[in-house]
């Protein structure tokens, strides 16, 4: 009986991909999870449920190294999916379909356990260079091991709390790779319990990849603005979908972090179809009912409601749709999605700058990076993920070196 065989095809028939994007890299993002929903397969929640390893764009530095890390987590039978940002429809496709095939192949599962991503290639006994680097990149981070840092975390030590007693203090990140995680984003925290008392935000990068020549190609949300100042004709129907589907990605996250799986199903498909040149009146139609059992689940209005509030003044550079708690930046962003769906039809040249997260010459997200450390600290972890993918900064807005933000 072949045993190992009859395994590896399971493994292959159910296969659970985790999903790993580098800055610069949406387009391929939503080509990849486009495809994965199109197939049925179920996104896994961390590596210990994953079998498919699929990054796309391409890690540099920091978010390399927890590639790394997070490859090491996954169990066999697994495959490894690199996905360039220049990548089309088809290519993902067949890459996809060639990683299942990897799954069911004794040997390709021998030379992926040897693979280093990103990295120099192991011996198959562990040893050389790439050995190394896999004990280094245990911890999150990419951190090196060692007695002070066991796994990569800093060991706890101890300090006050908000009454005063001495209590234990982990220092844990969130990032760069977390389902339903802005590209790139790490937030390194100080936990008592599981509350936040100190956050402090960084960026792990990624590169822009061969056509990011292009204007506006590097950042994909705001590609229809970029090539209007450029000189290039956009109208504003184009633009609107942009922006529908800017707003349904966010909205996907939002309600996949909050544990809701079927209506962030729901939200992925629209956003698919809007982008996929779909027909108005169909979109409109599926919407309008997504939007209404969104909009009237009590449970939901009871998980986002008056969490991480932001009641900025006027003049300052937080966009006014990130104004109020939660669940006062989803209500904004059902109307903002149904506001850009009566205009898909519309010929007209474009006129403005008004992106999907403010205006694209603003660098919008830059702003929501530095109010999130305040809005983090004091949250439980659970909260401060629904707080972050409220926001959903774009992480391909933000310019090298402008964001040093602590809370």
């Amino acid at each position: 009986m072949d045993v190992s065989g009859r395994l590896l095809r399971y493994a292959a028939g159910r296969p659970r991909p985790l999903v790993v994007t580098a800055p610069h890299a949406t387009g391929v993002r939503l080509l990849a999870e486009a495809e994965i929903g199109r197939r049925g397969w179920r996104p896994a929640e961390a590596p210990a449920g994953a079998s498919l390893l699929v990054v796309c764009g391409i890690p540099e530095d920091a978010l390399a190294r927890a590639v790394r890390t997070v490859w090491h987590q996954i169990a066999a039978p697994k495959a490894f999916v690199p996905l360039s940002p220049d990548r089309t429809a088809e290519a993902v496709a067949a890459e996809l379909d060639a990683a299942v095939s990897r799954l069911a192949d004794a040997r390709a599962q021998r030379e992926e356990a040897v693979r280093v991503p990103y990295g120099e290639p192991r011996g198959r006994d562990g040893g050389g260079r790439g050995g190394a680097e896999h004990h280094g990149d245990e911890g999150h981070g990419g951190h090196e091991h060692d007695m002070g840092r066991p796994g990569g975390v800093r060991m706890a030590e101890r300090g006050p709390d908000r009454d005063g007693l001495a209590l234990d203090r982990l220092h844990v990140p969130l990032g760069p790779v977390l389902p339903y995680w802005p590209a790139g984003l790490v937030v390194e925290t100080t936990l008592q319990g599981d509350v936040i008392q100190e956050a402090e935000v960084r960026i792990a990068g990624g590169a822009a990849g061969a056509h990011g020549a292009r204007a506006g190609a590097t950042r994909f949300w705001d590609e229809p603005w970029l090539a209007a100042r450029a000189g290039w004709p956009v109208t504003r129907g184009a633009a609107a979908r942009r922006t529908a589907g800017a707003q349904l990605d966010s909205l996907a996250r939002l309600l996949a972090t909050a544990g809701w799986a079927g209506a962030a199903a729901e939200a992925r498909r629209l956003r698919d179809r809007v982008l996929g040149e779909g027909p108005r009146e169909e979109v409109v139609r599926r919407y309008d009912r997504f939007a209404r059992r969104v909009g009237r689940s009590r449970l939901l209005r009871w998980m986002l409601h008056d969490l991480g509030a932001i009641d900025a003044p006027g003049g300052t550079d937080v966009p006014g749709w990130a104004r109020g708690d939660v669940l006062d930046r989803t209500r904004h962003r059902l109307a903002g999605t149904a506001a850009a769906l009566a205009v898909l039809d519309d010929r007209s040249p474009l006129d403005d700058e008004e992106g999907p997260r403010g205006p694209v010459g603003g660098h919008p997200s830059e702003a929501l990076l530095a109010v999130l450390p305040g809005l983090l600290t004091g949250a439980e972890l659970a909260a401060a993920r629904l707080i972050v993918a409220s926001l959903d900064p774009d992480l391909d807005q933000v310019r090298p070196g402008r964001v040093t933000a602590h809370g």
